[in-house]
């Protein structure tokens, strides 16, 4: 519709100048200005005649050249021979009384699609693909009349209030067979300071490669690239190249893919393709106009492309095949599962895909990614917080029978103290780790193993601590290790120590001797128990129970865990095989 805008005001003198009406202009009623450039500007005015609101653009300068005259109305001439729909209608082309040309047109009133890509909410994504399909569908009528615009960005394409799609400003179109725009001097459409010998029509950012070297052949297929460069700009938000960037220069630098610069906008496949396709360096490999926005409305439409998403699929496999069969790290590993999975997904038919993500789900990989050691980490964390509590639990038991053992015991009985004290030491400690949320299995061994060297002392070594040493054993071996402390090996060999140690210490005659071995059979003195049968016999009945209930219990436990993490993978591998089949 116009040459470039113009938010300063005109002088007083330059608006009477453009709101003078000579004769040829009567029937037009001049308004305000809408826009200026180089040697024009554009007015709004009222055509009386028709009634209705039009634009007029006019010459500047007094005395335009016949040059500058021939430059001005090329662009009435090229737009009065395209007339289609998205391309602005010239009504008139004339002169005014002093000799300027000026030519009438559509008035126009809407926003470019450089303003609804900087402003996306302003319209849908899917409005603006379709306007852009109308472009690419008014570009390729133009070509069909051998017009190449030659300047097209989203500043030059203006999205109407009611749907309309405008493309603006073909002051630099080519037309093939026609001699081309004299550059040589000043020009309505670039600054006399920029104008000089091999100058380049276009926009940086948007000229094709063969544009910018300024190859005279050029014919539509330019036109394709800035269409190309556009759809990018619509997908991504941002241009393919930076300001002032040039694909002849820099092409190897930016990737056509919008995808890899959305950020997070999912971008189709097919859309991703549009625009490598378009702007591909070789012009014999870019689509025309037409079929560009025929892709684009295929798209909108809903009919996708099987075919090329049938492609994208096999290569995403591919891919995902050599990752695996290479996967000596979890980055490859990691790429097998994306690849096989996005290949899924664009051709759920393909075969293998399912099949290699069950592989990769069932067969471990030969190193542990630092993700599933950090799991399992947090997961023995758990594992050994539930066993602290597990423990605190049974010390807590063992505190309440304690006064059955000091009824059962002799009067002011040393072990019973000892036996006693341990007790309450090891329940304060172990709440304390429970309290904290700090698991801390190797000082839970070493408890485990002063409880039982303390009952071995009191109770006798070979009687009572064999059993209930046995015992917490087990739960100690079950705890995770996280030290050598924890190992089995460890554990089985503090408990046999404390267990036996003071059988030893006794031969020794560092404490008193608690069997002694006669034709009678064997004697059992223990320190903890009186010579009163009753409580003699109920405490050690009571230990027995609590040595049966405390191994079933924990085995309960190791059963329970057992069979989750058994549900759990059965659950996973079916899911898998649902994949597959």
């Amino acid at each position: 519709m116009s040459d470039d805008r113009s938010e300063n005001p005109p002088a007083s003198g330059e608006v009477a100048a453009e709101r003078a009406t000579p004769r040829p202009l009567e029937r037009y009623e001049i308004g305000g200005r809408i826009g200026k450039g180089g040697m024009g500007v554009v007015m709004a005015a009222h055509d009386r005649q028709l009634g209705r609101d039009v634009a007029i653009k006019r010459m500047l300068g007094a005395r335009p050249t016949a040059s500058e005259t021939a430059r001005f109305l090329r662009e009435a001439k090229i737009q009065g021979r395209l007339e289609h729909p998205a391309i602005v209608p010239v009504h008139e082309l004339g002169e005014d009384e002093s000799g300027r040309p000026y030519f009438v047109m559509k008035l126009l009133s809407g926003i470019t699609l450089a303003e609804l890509i900087r402003e996306p909410d302003r319209m849908t994504l899917h409005q603006v693909l379709r306007g852009f399909a109308d472009v690419c569908i008014a570009v390729a009528f133009a070509h069909a009349r051998g017009i190449v615009h030659r300047d097209l960005k989203p500043d030059n394409v203006m999205f109407g209030e009611f749907g309309e799609v405008y493309v603006l400003d073909w002051g630099v179109s080519k037309v093939i067979g026609e001699a081309d725009i004299d550059l040589a001097g000043p020009s309505p459409y670039r600054p006399a300071a920029e104008t000089q010998a091999g100058t380049v029509i276009g926009t940086p950012g948007y000229i094709a490669p063969e544009q910018r070297e300024g190859d005279r052949s050029i014919d539509g297929r330019a036109d394709v690239y800035a269409l190309g460069c556009m759809l990018f700009e619509i997908l991504c938000g941002e241009p393919l190249y930076p300001p002032g960037m040039t694909a002849a220069t820099d092409a190897h630098r930016e990737d056509p893919r919008p995808s890899t610069r959305s950020g997070a906008k999912s971008v189709p496949p097919e859309l991703d393709a549009l625009c490598v396709s378009a702007t591909s360096i070789d012009r014999d490999t870019r689509p025309s106009a037409r079929e560009l926005g025929d892709q684009v409305l295929r798209y909108l439409d809903g009919d996708r492309d099987l075919a090329l998403r049938q492609k994208l699929a096999r290569d995403h496999f591919e891919e995902a095949e050599a990752a695996f069969h290479n996967a000596a790290t979890a980055e490859a590993r990691r790429d097998a599962m994306r690849g096989a999975s996005a290949a899924m997904a664009l051709d759920p038919r393909l075969p293998g895909p399912a099949a290699l993500i069950t592989r990769l789900m069932l067969e471990p990989p030969a190193h542990t990614p630092a993700q599933v050691t950090e799991a399992l980490l947090e997961e023995d964390a758990r594992t050994a917080q539930a066993h602290a509590k597990a423990s605190l639990a049974a010390i807590l038991m063992a505190l309440v029978f304690v006064p059955f053992q000091w009824w059962a015991a002799p009067s002011g009985s040393w072990a019973m103290a000892i036996y006693t004290t341990m007790l309450v030491v090891s329940a304060i400690v172990v709440g304390i780790l429970v309290k904290v949320g700090r698991p801390w299995p190797g000082l839970l061994v070493i408890g485990n193993a002063i409880i039982v060297l303390v009952v071995a002392i009191v109770y006798s070594p070979l009687l009572i601590a064999p059993g209930l040493g046995a015992v917490l054993a087990m739960a100690c071996v079950l705890t995770p290790r996280y030290t050598f402390v924890g190992s089995a090996v460890t554990v089985g060999a503090l408990m046999i120590l404390v267990v036996l140690g003071p059988v030893g210490l006794a031969e020794l005659g560092v404490i008193p001797d608690s069997v002694s071995v006669s034709a009678d059979g064997a004697l059992f003195r223990v320190p903890a128990i009186s010579d009163r049968e009753g409580p003699a016999v109920l405490s050690a009945a009571m230990y027995s129970a609590a040595l049966i209930i405390g191994a079933t219990g924990m085995a309960d436990l190791m059963r329970r865990r057992t069979r989750e993490a058994q549900h759990r993978l059965q659950l996973q591998a079916w899911q898998l095989r649902q994949l597959v089949s």
